[in-house]
């Protein structure tokens, strides 16, 4: 099946809140808003997915397995004090896979207690391909929509594609209190 073709049958989906075909080596990415559900159908598989150093960078240890208290955590998405906007490459369906592989997750955690911190993990085959922006614009559409105003996001001062990235929204740097950690605001 070409791109075009898995676009026009993904457009198609119910929840299906965007689209990018891909040219080349870049996916056809489609993106919705997570369920505490697709934590069960999805983490494990994303995280075997992610390196040493991948893991490393979004979880500041390069944890084999998560502890539970954070699989909880990341579990209970709500879509108010905890959302989150999973992509998938539209152009790797299969039976176990029938809205794509999924390839990455944006989130925010913890607007109860001021202003939410975003993550964002994407598995390595697709770093470096778009697929953080994918997300990133559809995580901040879906805050704007909430009332969300602004949100935060902590990262090792080594991540550099998650500094980028938080650049391309026009993020300023804030004190994080811990010298490897740097932080960001973006204004929703």
């Amino acid at each position: 099946m070409t791109r075009a073709r898995v676009a026009r049958v993904a457009l198609g989906h119910p929840g299906v809140s965007g689209i990018m075909v891909g040219i080349d080596h870049i996916p056809a990415i489609v993106t919705r808003e997570g369920t505490p559900d697709d934590f069960d159908r999805y983490f494990e598989e994303g995280f075997r997915n992610l390196s040493a150093e991948s893991r490393h960078l979004r979880f500041f240890t390069a944890v084999r397995e998560l502890p539970e208290d954070v699989k909880t955590r990341l579990r209970n998405v709500d879509g108010w004090n905890h959302a989150a906007i999973i992509a998938f490459d539209a152009a790797a369906r299969d039976d176990d896979h029938p809205e794509g592989r999924p390839v990455g997750v944006a989130r925010w955690i913890g607007r109860e207690a001021g202003p939410p911190e975003l993550s964002v993990t994407i598995i390595d085959d697709y770093q470096g391909q778009g697929v953080g922006t994918r997300l990133m614009d559809a995580l901040l559409a879906l805050a704007r929509k909430r009332g969300v105003r602004r949100i935060i996001a902590d990262m090792l001062r080594e991540n550099t594609g998650m500094r980028h990235l938080c650049n391309r929204y026009n993020a300023t740097v804030q004190p994080s209190g811990d010298p490897v950690v740097v932080r960001y605001r973006i204004d929703v």
